[in-house]
């Protein structure tokens, strides 16, 4: 299991920093067409780290910050 930090652009117009958990033996390896597919689909589960409002409802693009494994 990792844990990733994504910047991610969402419906709202902002980039938002979210803390994603990513299983690479499900999800394969977390590149930015991976990572971005899997949240818009709901199959990863993540926190937001920083953000204005709480409403993501879609994601635009997403950039891989960092990666921790577990």
């Amino acid at each position: 299991m990792k844990y990733l930090t994504v910047s991610a652009d969402c419906t709202k117009e902002s980039r938002d920093l979210l803390s994603v958990e990513w299983d690479e033996g499900k999800l394969g390896e977390p590149t930015e067409e991976a990572v971005l597919k899997a949240l818009n689909e709901g199959r990863v589960d993540y926190d937001v780290v920083d953000v204005d409002e709480d409403h993501l409802w879609s994601f635009n693009g997403a950039e891989v910050l960092e990666m921790e494994d577990e």
